[in-house]
């Protein structure tokens, strides 16, 4: 989120390596499943990637990036 805050599913993660953690359990699984993204709208570039280069550095091979449609009249 905006704050840095990392979320796996709708549970608040408390560092950097239980991030970690909860990816090298993804990359054991197969198929490997794809891990999606969701960034919120108001955070900071370094915080999604310091997410991505962690999928990178333990092997996540699927990466996709979940987005929220505009709606008629929204601003970009």
């Amino acid at each position: 989120d905006k704050s840095g805050a990392i979320y796996w599913n709708t549970k608040l993660l408390p560092s950097q390596e239980a991030l970690k953690q909860e990816l090298r359990a993804a990359a054991r699984v197969e198929p490997q499943p794809e891990v999606h993204i969701r960034g919120d709208s108001d955070a900071r570039y370094m915080y999604v990637g310091q997410v991505l280069v962690a999928a990178q550095q333990i092997g996540i091979r699927k990466v996709a990036f979940l987005t929220t449609p505009l709606h008629p009249g929204d601003s970009p």
